[in-house]
């Protein structure tokens, strides 16, 4: 008896139907693609398009409005060669360094005190990490109207303590020193949070076994809280590198990177570069230095924790 269903063979299947089938075949692979594809075309033309853009002009001299005309590694060498980039870079290394050294042991104090069981500790928590979500914008008008000579806050508590009242605008020291105050007092939050994390995660067993053994204080802290700590204080400080060299409204809004260049910052000098000076050429090629400066120190710090890790 012939069979009323047949199979239709698949060379005879229309170009509409084979495509039909192969979206059934493949349901959940058509699913995750169609999801990606908005995401992806975002990527593509935000991400990608933007950083090959700025390397093609990082080999130009283009000024925004001329013609490209290609100069090569000219813009590269300029970076390296030239006193007043090479000031530049020194100073964003500064205030990068200096003020993670600064921020990461007051962090690890702090966070060990907010971790003891202390009246109101809530509140103390709320109150350190306040800094790191307000605007910088804010917080940069703040230190201004601080700064002013006359009335300021600043010449206030020095005149009060008998000293001369401070220009502090034309201060190199003392503005450099209000930059990194600035920059450890609105990170320090973060890096509280991230200890006391840490901190919460080290299982209380150890320390009450150390306490059975007769351990004091200083040696639980010495010999469990530190072990304990160490790939989060290499995240912390790799990390705090990171966004060190990524610093720019309190220069920008503050010290405009002054005096004498003595404040100025990369971000702060690519802005100028392109938007002032028009010379995209050098601005594209300075962030592009500093992006693959940033990516091999995010190289080091994965690396970095995972041998602690197998460690």
């Amino acid at each position: 008896m012939n069979s009323s269903l047949s199979i239709q063979p698949s060379g005879s299947l229309s170009l509409w139907e084979r495509w039909q089938r192969y979206l059934r075949q493949h349901r959940d692979q058509t699913l995750a693609w169609t999801i990606l594809t908005p995401i992806l075309i975002y990527y593509f033309f935000f991400s990608i398009v933007p950083v090959l853009t700025n390397l093609v002009i990082s080999f130009t001299d283009w000024n925004g409005f001329n013609a490209f005309h290609f100069v090569g590694l000219k813009n590269y060498f300029r970076f390296f060669e030239d006193k007043y980039y090479r000031q530049v870079f020194s100073n964003t290394a500064y205030f990068a360094v200096v003020s993670m050294v600064i921020g990461l042991p007051l962090g690890v104090i702090v966070a060990l005190m907010l971790n003891q069981q202390i009246r109101a500790r809530g509140i103390y928590r709320t109150l350190w990490y306040i800094p790191t979500v307000t605007s910088g914008a804010i917080i940069s008008q703040m230190v201004i109207v601080f700064m002013a000579p006359y009335g300021g806050v600043f010449n206030l508590i020095v005149t009060g303590l008998g000293f001369k009242a401070v220009i502090w605008q034309t201060d190199v020291n003392a503005l450099r020193n209000i930059i990194l105050g600035y920059t450890v007092w609105k990170g320090v939050g973060s890096t509280i949070v991230l200890y006391l994390a840490a901190l919460q995660g080290i299982p209380r067993e150890l320390y009450e076994a150390a306490m059975v053994d007769g351990a004091g204080r200083f040696q639980r802290f010495w010999y469990i809280t530190v072990p304990m700590l160490t790939n989060m204080t290499t995240f912390v400080f790799v990390t705090g590198i990171i966004g060190g060299f990524q610093i720019f409204e309190p220069i920008q809004l503050i010290s405009r990177g002054g005096p004498f260049n003595s404040t100025n910052v990369v971000l702060n000098q690519i802005y100028n570069d392109a938007f002032k000076n028009l010379d995209f050429g050098i601005a594209t090629s300075s962030a592009t230095i500093l992006a693959l400066f940033l990516l091999f120190a995010s190289m080091i710090s994965m690396r970095a924790m995972r041998q602690g890790e197998a460690a």
